[in-house]
């Protein structure tokens, strides 16, 4: 395999901002949004039909260095996942297991419309416990795309509104997705519910399945019913189920006829060809953490981001962008550079809202 230029990690919370796959794209009637290469600014809510604010496409230019604006997806066939091994006291890792193989399922056996019908032209596979239990990627030792219970801590700002985290790897100059991990609040303060969640409880089936779609490429949507909306509202189980505007999202990217649709600018025909099936994840599987690799051009994406100025002032890591799905409250992006210097890594994850009885706060989308 040729030597990589370097991800760039994207961190998108269960929640609210949302991309389309292509700029000209986000003008149109759909109202999904696919997650692309250039991160949303902070506090950004889209609206249905709109996946980006004004003058984006300015906003992208001027990031140290440029971003492009990408759509993400994944090249093979088939993907795979990784349960952290002791999974959860609120979660058991066989609860977790079943439950986040049936948020998967509904994605992957999504039957398009248009002439001939067919399914979506991707699968995801469990690949078993690991023991791995960190968000990360390297470009020069096996990998698992981990999916993470935080019970006691959980490590990102704004512990009180994030219900969950998902970030992924990618090719900055394709949009191929080379890694996706999953972060899920299961903190104290997240009174997670396998079934039915009481009035003030968050449903777990609701936050994966809003998260496995961020996993796949996804990104918040502004449209009422979908499974991608950028708010979750605390003790319903709505989320669980996709709606039509998640499937038209889905079958956007990943193409009966196996191929994926990519910007204009990777492909003149605006699509390529599928890989074939293989779950394994890049450079290899391992059940244990990757190991720090000292610091070089060419070194492993498990270095430390560099910054990049956000809109209204606030700092974003570089090529990495993140949105939490809340009670009420928006997704979060958070954008953050890996040191391997061909891809790129995205961070998607819920907002555990901090809820009023009466009323639900709204939670910031950056």
């Amino acid at each position: 395999m040729p030597a990589e230029r370097g991800p760039i990690v994207f961190a998108v919370a269960l929640g609210i901002a949302a991309l389309v796959a292509s700029l000209t794209a986000a003008t149109t009637s759909d109202a999904y949004c696919r997650t692309t290469t250039c991160g949303l600014p902070p506090g950004f809510a889209p609206s249905p039909g709109e996946c980006y604010p004004p003058n984006f496409e300015e906003r992208c230019a001027m990031l140290s260095p440029p971003a492009k604006i990408l759509p993400l997806y994944w090249a093979n066939a088939c993907v795979s996942y990784d349960i952290q091994a002791d999974a959860s006291r609120q979660v058991p890792y066989q609860d977790a297991s079943r439950l986040l193989a049936a948020a998967f399922a509904q994605w992957t056996s999504t039957v398009c419309p248009g002439a001939g019908g067919g399914r979506v032209s991707i699968d995801v596979s469990d690949l078993g416990p690991v023991s791995c239990d960190l968000v990360q990627y390297s470009s020069d030792q096996g990998n698992q795309h981990v999916i993470v219970f935080h019970d006691d801590v959980w490590p990102h700002d704004d512990s009180a509104n994030t219900l969950g985290l998902t970030t992924i790897t990618f090719d900055k100059d394709s949009g191929e997705i080379y890694d996706a991990d999953m972060e899920i609040n299961s903190t104290p303060s997240v009174e997670l519910s396998l079934g039915d969640p009481p009035p003030m409880g968050f449903d777990f089936q609701s936050i994966i399945q809003h998260e496995t779609g961020h996993f796949l490429g996804m990104a918040h949507s502004g449209e009422t019913g979908a499974a991608m909306l950028a708010r979750y509202m605390v003790g319903t189980t709505s989320m669980r189920t996709l709606g039509t505007d998640d499937t038209e999202g889905l079958c956007s990217i990943y193409l009966p006829d196996g191929s994926r649709a990519v910007a204009t600018a990777v492909a003149a025909s605006g699509v390529v060809a599928g890989a074939a099936c293989d779950p394994t994840p890049r450079h290899g599987f391992q059940s244990e953490c990757a190991q720090p690799q000292p610091s070089s051009t060419n070194g492993c994406s498990l270095s430390a981001a560099s910054q990049l100025p956000a809109e209204g002032g606030a700092p974003l890591s570089e090529g990495a962008a993140a949105v939490a799905l809340t009670l009420g409250i928006c997704f979060r992006r958070r954008r953050r550079a890996a040191s391997d210097p061909d891809s790129n890594v995205i961070t998607q994850a819920p907002h555990a809202p901090a809820v009023a009885a009466a009323a639900p706060r709204r939670g910031d989308t950056r």
